[in-house]
Formats: structure tokens, C-alpha cells, sequence
């Protein structure tokens, strides 16, 4: 996929003008850290995290938090906050892609009040149609790994634009009520 500085100011843009809170760094590190940092200041010390990150999150100083791999949807629902990798963007939208392979990987960014997203700058696809052509050549090469097609594996495509965001019948805008309340998205590379 195609990377400029144009595609990271779009994706930011879009993302933003969602509510979406996006910060950028130079290497996923500095990323994690500025995560870190967040959680801290925040006081959301309950969270959980993806394998990749979890493994990351290892080396840093975690005093005070924990971490924890739950089994089910409601203790998903219990923690304060969940670090993801993105599969993909797209900045024509400001959306986020996650490739689920389980039930947990769903849960994990759509169930606690924060999902703090990790984004490889060049994962970000300029529109839809270009991210269709990734997933091609994703899904048939393995992925990271090149082991074989992913294809199989992959049982859903999460798309996420910006926190949940629904309106009640007088219309008033309520965040968080169908999923996270605050998607803070770090791009990193």
C-alpha cells in the first residue's frame, strides 16, 4: 500500500472529526509509552491487550496495572481499557480495521470504555477500494508471518470509526453505549 504524509493528515482528520482522540510517534515504542503514559494519568489501570502488545507491555514499567486475558464478554465489559493493533485504516473515513479471528478479539476493542489502537502508518489505506487490494494480498500471503493463507482464520472484519456513538429518540448524541466511550488511535512508523 501507497504511504505519504497526506494519508496519515486525512486518516487523523476523519478520525478526529469522529471524536476520536489520535496521536503520532515515531516507532510503535514511543507509542506504547505514550499509552502508558495515558493510562496513567487517567487512572485506567484494568485493561487488557492483544498478544503482540501484551508482549510489549512486558517490557515497560506496569506497576500498579492489571492485566488481565478474560474468557468471557462481560469481563471484557468490567475492565477499563483494551490496547489493540489495527489491522488496516482507511482515511477517507477515519476508520479502523481489525481482522477477528475469535469471538475475544471482537470483545476486546468494542467492550471496554477504552480501546487504545495501535496503527502502523503504512496499514492506512486511502479508500476502500484500496483496502480491498490489501486484503487480498494479505489474506493469500499469511499475513505477517507468510505461513499460508489467512483466510480461514479470519471469521469477521471489525470497521471502527471513531467511539459508539448512538442518538436516543429526542435525538440527544450518547458515546460509549454500544461500544467503547473513547478510542484514542496511535500511529506509529
Amino acid at each position: 500500500m501507497p504511504m505519504s504524509k497526506d494519508l496519515v493528515k486525512q486518516f487523523k482528520e476523519k478520525a478526529a472529526a469522529v471524536s476520536a482522540e489520535v496521536f503520532t510517534s515515531p516507532t510503535q515504542a514511543k507509542a506504547l509509552d505514550k499509552a502508558v503514559e495515558w493510562l496513567r494519568k487517567e487512572k485506567k489501570l484494568k485493561i487488557t491487550a492483544d498478544d503482540k502488545l501484551a508482549g510489549l507491555l512486558a517490557a515497560r514499567d506496569t506497576a500498579g496495572f492489571s492485566l488481565t486475558f478474560p474468557d468471557k464478554p462481560e469481563q471484557f465489559a468490567e475492565l477499563q481499557a483494551a490496547l489493540v493493533e489495527a489491522d488496516f485504516a482507511v482515511a477517507e473515513t477515519g476508520t479502523l480495521v481489525h481482522l477477528d479471528a475469535t469471538p475475544r478479539d471482537l470483545w476486546r476493542w468494542t467492550l471496554p470504555e477504552n480501546c487504545l489502537a495501535f496503527l502502523d502508518r503504512g496499514k492506512i489505506a486511502a479508500n476502500m477500494e484500496e483496502l480491498l487490494e490489501a486484503f487480498n494480498t494479505y489474506l493469500s500471503s499469511g499475513g505477517k508471518e507468510g505461513e499460508g493463507s489467512l483466510a480461514n482464520e479470519v471469521k469477521q472484519i471489525s470497521f471502527v470509526t471513531g467511539p459508539s456513538r448512538t442518538a436516543d429518540i429526542e435525538g440527544q448524541l450518547e458515546l460509549g453505549v454500544h461500544g467503547p466511550l473513547r478510542l484514542l488511535i496511535f500511529i506509529y512508523g
